[in-house]
């Protein structure tokens, strides 16, 4: 390229400087999270790990959540910022207030979570100065209704929604006719690295057949289906021992049925624990009788990460992960007879499961790490700004 005068050539450097801070801006960007749930599972885990990973390629994420929340201090632990915030719905001084917050933060992207932060969010960023771009995260499958407002803060209020699986998306758009080119299906990925069954050690060691579930202790997945099934377990199995880990709202009703069941001897409930990989590397199979709200559950990705055989009902968006008889066995909800009969099928041909834990491990090493969803998220974040 030929310059004819220095005016030329400083107009060039100009241009280039500013083409060169716009790109930047798609790439380094100000992330703010709303979250006003206050329990600890999965969807609050998943935006802990997400945020922790995107500071790590660079961008600055914060975190607005209830000061006395789970993930208010879980994601101060991860070295994340966290600013104390309530939301509420219907609550104008609500909305205000965030909007003083986005005004102050000045962030490029507002991603909010459940139902009260997303209101409250999304009005916010529509008022504020900055007018940031909105996606509304879907963490679970149960359905929405069709009703005016969903309509608003699922298809009207956000530039992008993203669902943790492809079966919920498929849902919003067949069900409840939300436009398919704002909606995006990125599953939460999984620390292939910390969970690596060549260098875990097991919690513990026991000469019986260990079956497992792992989860938050909610009615609907289904712990009370495989409680269930014990009994004709124990038929095929005598040795079978089962451990429940999670803690939730539903441990008193699980601890009374175990106790009306006569389990106390083939039960143990491990309440909440930190050692996931190693409690996986000590079960022999893991049980996910969900018959509700699931979109592509954490604990399945790492059973199969930990190359686990899996006994999973077909709910949610399970069956994109959970393929019959190639990375476990899928079976329908609620049927504590066809729990029982593929454990007993497990424990007969042992090496069945190691071919589904090499399928599993390889899926989640392929498609399903964390880096691969960080890579679709930035992805997301690149075209929102690309289309404006």
């Amino acid at each position: 390229m030929d310059f004819d005068s220095p005016l030329q050539i400083t107009t060039f450097v100009l241009l280039l400087g500013k083409t060169i801070s716009d790109k930047l801006k798609y790439y380094v960007l100000t992330i703010l999270h709303t979250e006003s749930s206050m329990g600890w599972g999965g969807q609050e885990i998943r935006i802990v790990n997400e945020s922790a990973g995107m500071a790590r390629r660079g961008h600055r994420i914060i975190v607005a959540a209830p000061v006395n929340s789970n993930i208010f201090r879980r994601a101060q632990d991860a070295g994340l910022q966290v600013l104390p915030s309530e939301f509420r719905k219907k609550n104008p001084f609500s909305v205000f207030s965030a909007v003083s917050m986005i005004d102050g933060i000045k962030p490029d992207i507002i991603n909010t979570h459940s139902s009260s932060d997303s209101w409250v969010s999304s009005m916010a960023a529509k008022l504020s100065r900055t007018r940031p771009k909105i996606i509304r995260t879907r963490h679970l499958s149960t359905p929405i209704s069709r009703s005016f407002p969903s309509r608003v803060i699922y298809d009207l209020l956000p530039d992008a929604v993203m669902t943790t699986g492809e079966e919920i998306r498929q849902r919003m758009i067949r069900f409840n006719g939300f436009r398919d080119s704002k909606i995006y299906a990125i599953p939460t990925g999984i620390d292939i690295c910390r969970f690596n069954p060549d260098k875990v050690e097991p919690a513990f060691r026991s000469d019986s057949f260990a079956v497992g579930m792992v989860g938050v202790l909610r009615s609907w997945k289904g712990h009370v289906f495989l409680l269930r099934a014990i009994p004709d377990i124990v038929k095929h199995i005598p040795n079978a021992h089962f451990y429940i880990v999670g803690e939730g709202p539903q441990r008193e009703n699980i601890e009374g049925i175990v106790r009306d069941m006569l389990l106390q001897d083939r039960v143990s409930l491990l309440g909440h624990r930190e050692d996931i990989p190693e409690i996986m590397a000590s079960l022999d199979v893991i049980v996910h009788p969900s018959y509700a709200g699931e979109g592509i559950p954490q604990s399945l990705l790492q059973a199969l990460a930990m190359k686990r055989p899996v006994v999973a009902s077909d709910a949610g968006a399970i069956k994109e992960i959970i393929m019959d008889n190639t990375t476990g066995y899928l079976i329908e909800s609620e049927n504590p007879n066809r729990i029982a009969e593929k454990v007993a099928v497990l424990y007969q041909r042992p090496e069945l499961g190691e071919v589904f834990g090499e399928n599993g491990r390889r899926l989640v090493v392929e498609k399903h790490s964390i880096e691969h969803m960080l890579d679709k998220i930035e992805a997301l974040y690149r075209e929102l700004f690309d289309n404006e």
